[in-house]
């Protein structure tokens, strides 16, 4: 018999934010408790839809810190 045709069948599509412009794949880290409370704050915060726009966000405003501290 196998299993009937429909939505199941179809190959899914990565749910990509439009935030992140160039998808490279995944990470996957052990955060302590705080830390995840923090990244779901900072997401309500910056009014994000997930955690991996969060991230980078973050990752973004340090790199950007990170060169203005270089000069």
């Amino acid at each position: 018999m196998g299993r009937p045709k429909g939505s199941k069948n179809k190959p899914k599509q990565p749910n990509v934010s439009g935030f992140i412009s160039e998808p490279a794949g995944r990470i996957n880290a052990r955060v302590s408790a705080t830390t995840r409370d923090n990244l779901a704050q900072l997401k309500e915060d910056f009014g994000l839809h997930s955690q991996e726009e969060v991230l980078e966000k973050i990752v973004g405003i340090v790199m950007a810190l990170r060169k203005a501290v270089a000069r």
